[in-house]
C-alpha cells in the first residue's frame, strides 16, 4: 500500500532544517569566539551524509526512515586550532544559511500543501 504522506520527504526536509539551525548556531558560536586565542571554528556535517544516502539511492537502495536517522547533522571541528575566525566569511555563511533555511521552509510548506490537497480530495 502506498502512503499518501511521503514520510521520507518530510523527514529529509526536517533534517535539512535541523542542519540549517545548527549551522546558524555554529556560526554564532564562531563569531562570539572570534577574539578567543586558540579557538577552533566549528561547523556542521550534513551534506556529506546526504551524499552517501544519495549514492546508495543511485545504486538502487532507496533510503529508509532509519537510514535518515543515522544521517542527522552533527557539529564538527572546522579548520585548524588557532587558525582564527574571519568575521566577513562567517557573516557571508550566515546570509547563505538564512536563505537556505527560508527555501527549506517554502519547500516544506508546499509539501504540506500537497498533502492537504490529497486529504481534501483536491478541494481547497
Amino acid at each position: 500500500m502506498v502512503s499518501v504522506i511521503d514520510n521520507n520527504t518530510t523527514a529529509l526536509l526536517s533534517l535539512a532544517l535541523d542542519a540549517a539551525v545548527m549551522r546558524q548556531q555554529a556560526i554564532a558560536q564562531n563569531i562570539a569566539n572570534a577574539s578567543t586565542p586558540g579557538y577552533q571554528r566549528i561547523g556542521v556535517s550534513f551534506e556529506s551524509r546526504m551524499a552517501q544516502l544519495a549514492a546508495g539511492a543511485r545504486a538502487g537502495a532507496a533510503p529508509s526512515l532509519s537510514d535518515l536517522a543515522h544521517a542527522r547533522p552533527v557539529f564538527e571541528a572546522a579548520g585548524a586550532p588557532g587558525e582564527g575566525v574571519a568575521l566577513d566569511l562567517e557573516m557571508a555563511d550566515m546570509s547563505q544559511t538564512v536563505l537556505h533555511h527560508q527555501m527549506l521552509m517554502k519547500a516544506l510548506n508546499k509539501h504540506l500543501e500537497l498533502v492537504g490537497l490529497a486529504i481534501n480530495e483536491g478541494k481547497r
